[in-house]
């Protein structure tokens, strides 16, 4: 197993720029993990209804999605 915990990792990630927008990869940077923080390898993922709704522009709890992000 290659050691990557004190590196800067390039991965691909589904993003989406805003409500209504749609989702594209792009690649993005990912910061070495802090302190008490772990980087972990996620190998399957999927949407829920609540991601639908942001993408949609349907819930605009700016709050939650902020506090989300910065958390």
């Amino acid at each position: 197993m290659i050691e990557l915990s004190g590196m800067v990792c390039t991965c691909a990630a589904a993003v989406a720029w805003g409500p209504g927008e749609p989702l594209v990869m792009e690649e993005v940077e990912v910061a070495p993990p802090g302190r008490l923080e772990v980087r972990v390898k996620v190998l399957f993922t999927s949407v829920c209804h609540t991601d639908l709704s942001f993408l949609k522009g349907e819930v605009c709890n700016c709050t939650l999605l902020l506090y989300a992000v910065l958390r």
